[in-house]
């Protein structure tokens, strides 16, 4: 009986992904991707946060643009680096309290841009599915227009910047298997993340960093090939980490909530 091989085309980039074909014989592959992802993005604080954003939530909706690179050797070792951004356009509601000021209105300018750099190692079953595993280093930050020291004063409002930056480890492990012509993927992952909390504001600076966290990633997605070279690809994509802050000479200790969920859709071109 023909024993099994790995086909590169079906290497998902994402969160590690790799499916069978019986058909090609693994070699060293490059591919090129480039997509977009309607995604809703959530910070949360908790009762403890600091003054003006205690038990709020921000909230964003906007379609992110991803671009990638990914190689994977015969010995199927793969390296994928991605990179995404939110769309220039993007706002936030955590001030939908704030009133005058410039800008007025409920939102406020928001970004979002992460990268992630992951690689793995692929295992070929004998009934056609594939087994991997994964790890990789994860950054991300997020910029938020807000009042001057994170208040909301009456009258005028003077508005400022928040950042929140994340990085830290994930490793995970993901399914792949043929289906309907193409092939699908499940993956899951958790993360080991650290963040900071920070703004530009020149009346009330702030900066506090928040400890080590464990968050988590899932990811479902479907790959379909057309040509020699090109794929199409689909997935729904949800994230969760929790960011524990330290007590500083200002604020109590406080924890953070970041949610990110997305259904997107990509091309890549395999060389």
């Amino acid at each position: 009986m023909r024993s099994p091989t790995f086909k590169p085309w079906m290497l998902l980039p994402v969160v590690a992904a790799a499916f069978l074909s019986p058909a090609a014989q693994a070699q060293d592959t490059f591919r090129v991707y480039a997509g977009l992802a309607p995604t809703t993005y959530s910070i949360a604080f908790d009762n403890k946060s600091p003054t003006a954003y205690t038990s709020k939530t921000a909230k964003a909706k906007y379609v992110a643009s991803n671009v990638g690179f990914s190689w994977i050797s015969p010995q199927r070792i793969y390296v994928d680096l991605s990179l995404q951004k939110s769309g220039g356009s993007a706002t936030h509601d955590l001030w939908k309290d704030a009133t005058g000021g410039n800008p007025p209105g409920p939102e406020q300018d928001f970004s979002h841009d992460s990268e992630v750099l992951t690689a793995g190692y692929i295992h070929v079953l004998s009934e056609g599915q594939t087994l991997s595993g994964f790890g990789g280093l994860r950054r991300g930050k997020t910029t938020l227009a807000a009042p001057q020291g994170g208040s909301v004063p009456a009258g005028t409002l003077t508005w400022s910047k928040d950042f929140f930056e994340s990085k830290g480890v994930f490793f995970g492990a993901a399914l792949g298997m043929p289906a309907s012509g193409g092939s699908i993927s499940l993956s899951g992952a958790l993360a080991l993340l650290g963040g900071r909390w920070s703004n530009d504001s020149t009346t009330n600076p702030y900066s506090n960093d928040a400890k080590a966290t464990v968050g988590f990633s899932f990811n479902a997605g479907y790959t379909y090939r057309f040509g020699q070279a090109w794929a199409v690809a689909g997935d729904y994509r949800l994230q969760a980490y929790r960011y524990g802050f330290k007590q500083s000479t200002t604020t109590q200790a406080y924890n953070v909530t970041e949610k990110i969920s997305s259904i997107g859709a990509r091309v890549s071109y395999q060389f």
